[in-house]
């Protein structure tokens, strides 16, 4: 199964390069029959800026590009749902712990869990909440807040699209790499689903390209078996 995270004209100068790539793995899954799924951001943000595109906008940048987009599931999402404080270390196991739990108990943010158990959540995580707090005061605050949150536009359901995942073998391509796809990834992880980065078609702004550089192997695959990540080099 393919999946493709903001592919899509908004974004369209940071993945050129991935534009010819893209255009032959999508061939080669049309041929193959392959499960495909876009998912793309909606054109508004809840500001009201303009972030993302329709999905005409979409259909027509695939057809001008040539891409085997007719047996391709579109499926649209809001932008952002997760703090930028939440993108690694243990900040982001965090994270994932309190997405399980939310989509354990049909929660939507952060902010709906009561103080017992988000002290019960970072404490398995962490070993002492109070020492998360004091090392990480402004992460501990936008827990609280809610920024850490359940997309609110999903085409078709965040848990039932998760239970479609489950058991396939999900290969993963898209962008921006610290913002977007990876909270579809840490979304993943947090459902029990395993997937594999295709790093040809990853995108990345520039900084985020530049931080990542020397940390990541061509292949990585993530293995949601147990609770956490298990990063295993190919």
């Amino acid at each position: 199964m393919l999946l493709c995270i903001d592919f899509q004209p908004a974004y369209a100068d940071a993945f050129a390069h991935a534009i010819a790539p893209l255009r032959c793995r999508l061939r080669r899954a049309a041929r193959r029959r392959e499960d495909v799924q876009f998912v793309y951001n909606e054109v508004f943000s809840i500001a009201g800026e303009e972030l993302g595109d329709p999905l005409d906008r979409l259909l027509m940048w695939g057809k001008k590009e040539r891409m085997s987009l007719k047996r391709v599931h579109m499926l649209r999402k809001n932008f952002g749902w997760i703090s930028h404080l939440f993108r690694e270390g243990l900040e982001r196991v965090i994270a994932i712990s309190i997405l399980k739990h939310m989509l354990s108990y049909g929660l939507q943010t952060s902010a709906e869990i009561t103080g017992a158990d988000l002290e019960r959540i970072v404490a398995a995580a962490h070993g002492n909440c109070a020492g998360f707090r004091d090392c990480s005061p402004d992460a501990w605050d936008e827990i609280r807040t809610g920024a850490i949150a359940i997309p609110f536009i999903f085409d078709g359901g965040v848990p039932e699209w998760l239970k479609t995942l489950r058991g396939q073998e999900v290969e993963v391509c898209g962008g921006f790499r610290e913002r977007c796809l990876d909270e579809m990834c840490m979304l993943m992880e947090a459902g029990g689903v395993s997937y594999r980065l295709n790093e040809d078609l990853i995108y990345s702004l520039q900084n985020d390209g530049e931080k990542l550089q020397h940390e990541i192997h061509r292949s990585v695959i993530h293995d949601t078996s147990f609770f956490g990540t298990m990063l295993l080099t190919a």
